[in-house]
Order: C-alpha cells, then sequence, then structure tokens
C-alpha cells in the first residue's frame, strides 16, 4: 500500500478533522460505483489513519516492523560467512520476511 497520507493529499501532521473532511471530498469525487479502485484506496487509506487511536496503533507497528528488519539486517551482517552480505541478499531476504 501506499503512504495513507500521500493518497489523501494530506500532510502527515494532519488532525482528526482534516483527515475525515478529505475523505469525505474523495469520496464525492471517486464514488464507489463509478471508480471502485480509486475508492478502495482512499477507503484503506482513510481506515488507516481515521483517529488518533488507529493511527497511533500503524505508527507502533511500523516501527515495530522497521526494528525487525533492522536486527534481520545486522544479525545477517554478524552471521555470514564472509564479513559483508551483498545488497540483493539483504533485498531478497527482507522481501521474503515482508
Amino acid at each position: 500500500m501506499t503512504d495513507p497520507y500521500a493518497e489523501l493529499d494530506l500532510p502527515s501532521d494532519a488532525d482528526d478533522e482534516a483527515i475525515r473532511r478529505r475523505y469525505l471530498e474523495l469520496v464525492r469525487k471517486h464514488p464507489p460505483d463509478q471508480n471502485p479502485e480509486k475508492f478502495a484506496k482512499v477507503r484503506a487509506a482513510y481506515d488507516s489513519r481515521k483517529d488518533s487511536h488507529t493511527r497511533l496503533q500503524h505508527k507502533l507497528f511500523e516501527r515495530d516492523r522497521q526494528d525487525s528488519l533492522d536486527a534481520l539486517i545486522e544479525e545477517l551482517a554478524c552471521r555470514s560467512p564472509r564479513r559483508r552480505v551483498s545488497l540483493e541478499t539483504l533485498l531478497q531476504l527482507v522481501q521474503t520476511r515482508s
């Protein structure tokens, strides 16, 4: 999924009311019966950022995910029989873990 704030065309520090207003504008502009793909993207972005509690949950999940990826990269770099792990290998392993 793309960045929810980019999908809603809002800054990342937008408050609940700004997010709700922008969501309603986009729903009017892209109704589900006329543009279901765009509506689904907008709805998913709104659902993930609709209130401060939901935003906090997503932020914590993203931080945990990034910490996990950082730990994986560090572990691979330290346990490699060669002192260096290629970037390509790291990217492949990260993609399989995601």
